[in-house]
């Protein structure tokens, strides 16, 4: 799966954030807080999309979401801060 030119412009314009709905900045593919939560070597390759490749871009998406996933995953298995 690659973005096409049209669809980086389109994601960089969409003023929510794909992952958890919250209002974005303009030409960043993710909100404040979902950059955030990712490791620092991966936030710039989200941020200011228009300007970047269209394969850059894709392949960042595509390993952000597979970060949060993985991430997020092995955080419910241990409990996820649930009481015991």
């Amino acid at each position: 799966m690659t973005l096409t030119k049209e669809q980086v412009s389109g994601l960089a314009k969409t003023p929510r954030c794909p992952r958890c709905d919250l209002n974005k900045t303009i030409g960043n593919a993710l909100c404040r807080s979902c950059r955030a939560k990712l490791p620092e070597n991966m936030r710039l390759a989200l941020e200011r999309i228009p300007s970047k490749d269209a394969w850059t871009v894709s392949r960042a998406v595509r390993a952000a979401a597979r970060y949060f996933d993985v991430h997020f995953q092995s955080v419910r298995n241990f409990g996820g801060g649930r009481p015991r």
